[in-house]
């Protein structure tokens, strides 16, 4: 998509489709222990322009990755101590957030693919209330470029590292941006479902799946720390500061992400106006598809896709998202991230079909 002046919108340039010839980038995974970093490990190890020479970590350094992640048994690697990247080239970090800020000062000087909320936020002050505690180095902040490629590629080549965006903001961005980009919003109202996996491979208290299997609670209300973060993407790709009310709730799945936005409309406007807005802003995007009726996070579960469905009566939408939390909201995000940056095809590593049951 070009860029639309009349609408202060960012330019959604469309995929680059060649790879860069013969090219292979060393990469370590720091952090490769936890559940974002294997998967961003199982997404590299089937990359053809990577090599992964290092995965590094605290408390398990020394075990090998198929102790950690029986699923990637076999692979003949072993977890480094955290800032042992060997001679990688790029740093993929999916450390939890807070850690990476504090190791970004003992890894070699590289560019980052960070999964963390570390680096998303540009404003000091909000980034410092939304996680209750003080940014160990802000100064970094502005190396990085916010990490959603559906919106701001084109920015990619102008940073040297990337912050890719948290799960919830993934879906609710690309739910919102393009009815935001219309002017066609008057009031938004965010309803969004995590599964379990998205509180880290540590159990902690109600976020433990035991207790949410047979659950289902919202928290955090008005103050869910993606709310600055959405806010922030929906402003810079599409020039309009929108307010919005977000509420997040647990779900009783492990993986997924489901959004529902309800947009009180400017104007009257029509299903098929409403969809065809969709259609346009997402045209040539490999990970985006426009359904009929209802996403599901079972059909997005193990892809890099984001579902998106739209209703409409005339005066109010209501558009739908789902997406893989650990996936598009996180791992393989980080890698189409990576593919945008360093020139490969984005689907390389991330042309994945999601099981049937």
């Amino acid at each position: 998509m070009d860029r639309d002046e009349g609408r202060g919108r960012s330019s959604w340039r469309r995929i680059r489709v060649n790879s860069p010839a013969g090219q292979t980038i060393p990469v370590a995974v720091v952090g490769a222990s936890g559940y974002v970093g294997g998967e961003i490990l199982r997404l590299l190890l089937g990359h053809s322009g990577v090599r992964v020479v290092a995965v590094t970590a605290r408390e398990s350094a020394g075990r090998s990755i198929g102790d950690v992640h029986p699923n990637l048994a076999g692979v003949g690697l072993t977890l480094a101590p955290l800032a042992e990247t060997g001679d990688a080239e790029v740093l993929f970090t999916a450390l939890p957030n807070g850690e990476t800020m504090h190791a970004l000062g003992s890894l070699p000087n590289r560019p980052v693919i960070d999964a963390s909320a570390d680096f998303r936020l540009r404003d000091r002050a909000t980034y410092e209330s939304y996680y209750g505690t003080e940014h160990a180095c802000f100064d970094r902040v502005g190396e990085f470029a916010y990490g959603l490629p559906e919106l701001f590629r084109d920015r990619f080549a102008d940073l040297r590292s990337i912050a890719a965006p948290g799960c919830f903001a993934t879906a609710t961005i690309l739910a919102l941006a393009p009815i935001v980009a219309a002017a066609l919003d008057d009031t938004i109202v965010v309803n969004a479902v995590t599964g379990s996996s998205g509180s880290g491979a540590k159990p902690k208290g109600v976020a433990h799946h035991p207790f949410r299997s047979d659950s289902f609670l919202a928290y955090e209300p008005f103050r869910h720390r993606h709310v600055p973060e959405i806010k922030q993407a929906l402003a810079d790709a599409t020039g309009r500061d929108v307010d919005f009310v977000f509420q997040p709730h647990s779900g009783p799945f492990s993986r997924g992400i489901f959004v529902t936005a309800v947009v009180r409309l400017a104007r009257p406007s029509t299903p098929a106006e409403i969809r065809d807005v969709y259609e346009k802003a997402y045209s040539g995007e490999p990970f985006v598809r426009i359904v009929d009726g209802s996403p599901n996070v079972k059909w997005v579960r193990g892809t890099n896709r984001c579902d998106i469905g739209v209703a409409c009566d005339g005066k109010t939408a209501v558009v739908t998202a789902a997406i893989d939390n650990l996936m598009k909201g996180a791992a393989s995000q980080a890698v189409q991230a990576f593919n945008a940056r360093f020139g490969f095809d984005e689907r390389t590593a991330l042309d994945l079909y999601a099981a049937a049951v």
